[in-house]
C-alpha cells in the first residue's frame, strides 16, 4: 500500500486560490447588483438629524392668591429650526435671569405638548405655591428630540398665606337640599339646577364650589374654561388624581328636594364610639343624613387622599364622572345638644350645649353647629367641642341630634319635612331624634 504524503505549501496555495476566486465573485456580484440595484439593501440608512426649536417668546408670569399664571407664544417657523414636541415649564424661587441656569430638572414644573400648527399663545396656572408675596421665576422651552431651547426669565409676587389652602369644598358626592336652602342658609335659585356645561348658570348659593370669584377666574383664562370639571394640573403625588388646589373645581350633584318629604338614615361620626374622648382635648362631633337614590342614581367624583391627615388633608379627583345609588341630605332645622349622664347612665343637670343650626348667637369657629363639606368632599353635620370652654370634666355625655320646628333658624323658617327612620349607631328616640352616649376621659 502506497502512503502519499501532503505538501502543506501547495495546500495553501490551493487554499488562497480558493478565497481570491470567492472574493473576486462576491464584488462581481455587488458591482452587478441584484434586481437592478445598485447599492447594497442591507446598509443601514444615514441618521435622521432633528433641528431643535426656536425659542418661546414673550413670556409673561402674572401672580395671583397662591397661584401664577404664565402665557407665551410659540416659537417662529423658519428653515433652521424644528418645531417643539413639547413646552417645559420650570420654576425656582432663586432671583435669577440666566435662563439656562434655571433649566433643571429640580424646577421641572409641568410638559405641555405642543399642538401641531398652534401659532396663538399658550398659559398655563401653576397652582398651590406658597404665598405672602414670594416671587417665583419661570423660563419656559420648547423641546424636541433636537434639543431644548429656553425663553427668557419671566417673573411675579405671588399672593396669599405662606401654606396654600387646600380646599375642603370641592364637592364630590351627591346631596339633596330638603328644604331647597343652601349650606350659606341662601333659598336656592328656583330657576337654577345642577350644571358642568355652563359655569354663568352655577348657583352660588348653595355654597359649593367653585365660588363665584373662581368662576370670574376660569373665565379670565387665556382659554376660557366654560366647564367643570376645571383640572388643569395633574398631581405629581400620584399622576392619576387632580388635586384639591385653588381653582381646581369640581362639583357632585345637587338636587332640591321640592317640597317632598325625605326619609334618611342617621349616621354618628365613627370617633364618637371607636376613638379615645378626652377632656383635655377638642372632640369632633359629626352627623350625616344620607337617603337611597337607586331609582335616580346622581352624578359623582371618586376621591382619594393623597398626603397628609386632619386638617392637613390633601385630596384629589380623577375628575371621571360616575354614579352613586346613595345622597347626602341637608335639612336647616337641625339641632345638637349635649347633656352630662349621672351615676345610673340618665341625662341630668343643665345641657352643655344646645344649639340649632345658623343660630346668629354663636360664631363661628369652636363650639359651633355648622353644615360642612369636609376635606374628604362629603357633606356633614359637623360640631367641635371644646371641653374647656363650656367647663366640662370627665364622664359620660349624651349627644343628640334633632330634626324639628323648634330649630329652625333657616330662610323663612321652613317647616320640617325630613324624617330619621334607621340609625347606624347610636339610639333612634323618634322620626326626628336620635343620640349616641360617649365617655370623655
Amino acid at each position: 500500500m502506497k502512503t502519499f504524503q501532503t505538501d502543506p505549501s501547495r495546500w495553501h496555495r490551493f487554499l488562497n486560490g480558493v478565497a481570491a476566486l470567492a472574493l473576486a465573485s462576491v464584488a462581481a456580484f455587488s458591482l452587478s447588483g441584484c434586481g437592478g440595484g445598485s447599492s447594497d439593501a442591507t446598509a443601514p440608512p444615514p441618521p435622521v438629524t432633528v433641528a431643535a426649536p426656536g425659542a418661546p417668546t414673550g413670556l409673561t408670569v402674572t401672580g395671583g392668591e397662591n397661584v401664577a399664571t404664565l402665557v407665551w407664544s410659540p416659537p417662529a417657523v423658519s428653515a433652521s429650526t424644528g418645531l417643539p414636541d413639547s413646552f417645559e415649564i420650570y420654576r425656582s424661587t432663586t432671583a435669577t435671569t440666566n435662563a439656562t441656569a434655571l433649566v433643571a430638572p429640580a424646577n421641572l414644573v409641568a410638559s405641555i405638548p405642543a399642538v401641531a400648527a398652534q401659532t396663538t399663545p399658550y398659559s398655563h396656572t401653576d397652582i398651590g405655591l406658597p404665598g405672602a408675596n414670594a416671587t417665583y421665576y419661570y423660563v419656559v422651552t420648547a423641546k424636541n428630540a433636537g434639543g431644548e431651547t429656553p425663553s427668557a426669565v419671566a417673573s411675579d409676587s405671588v399672593t396669599g398665606p405662606p401654606v396654600p389652602a387646600t380646599y375642603g369644598n370641592n364637592f364630590s358626592a351627591a346631596l339633596v337640599f330638603a328644604d331647597d336652602i343652601g349650606i350659606t342658609n341662601l333659598a336656592l335659585d328656583p330657576a337654577k339646577s345642577w350644571t358642568t356645561s355652563d359655569l354663568t348658570a352655577i348657583d352660588h348659593n348653595t355654597g359649593l364650589r367653585p365660588l363665584a370669584t373662581e368662576v370670574t377666574a376660569m373665565q379670565a383664562l387665556l382659554v376660557p374654561q366654560t366647564t367643570l370639571p376645571y383640572l388643569p394640573q395633574v398631581s405629581k403625588i400620584n399622576p392619576l388624581y387632580y388635586e384639591q388646589k385653588s381653582i381646581n373645581t369640581w362639583q357632585g350633584e345637587w338636587a332640591k328636594a321640592n317640597g317632598v318629604d325625605q326619609e334618611v338614615n342617621a349616621n354618628w361620626g365613627d370617633n364618637l364610639s371607636s376613638a379615645s374622648l378626652s377632656s383635655s382635648a377638642k372632640i369632633r362631633i359629626e352627623m350625616v343624613l344620607s337617603k337611597d337614590v337607586t331609582a335616580t342614581p346622581m352624578t359623582v367624583y371618586p376621591m382619594l387622599l393623597l398626603s397628609g391627615s386632619g386638617t392637613n388633608e390633601l385630596q384629589g379627583t380623577t375628575g371621571v364622572a360616575t354614579t352613586a345609588t346613595t345622597a347626602f341630605v341637608f335639612a336647616t332645622n337641625a339641632r345638637l345638644t349635649l347633656q352630662k349622664l349621672d351615676a345610673g347612665g340618665l341625662p341630668t343637670g343643665p345641657l352643655v350645649v344646645n344649639q340649632a343650626l345658623f343660630d346668629p348667637a354663636f360664631p363661628d369657629g369652636l363650639n359651633k353647629l355648622s353644615g360642612e363639606i369636609p376635606v374628604s368632599g362629603n357633606f356633614t353635620y359637623g360640631f367641635v367641642w371644646d371641653p374647656a370652654t363650656s367647663g366640662s370634666i370627665a364622664g359620660k355625655y349624651r349627644v343628640t341630634f334633632k330634626l324639628d320646628p323648634t330649630s329652625s333658624f333657616g330662610v323663612g323658617n321652613p317647616v320640617n319635612n325630613t324624617f330619621m327612620k334607621t340609625v347606624s349607631n347610636g339610639t333612634r328616640v323618634s322620626d326626628t331624634e336620635v343620640f349616641i352616649d360617649i365617655d370623655v376621659k
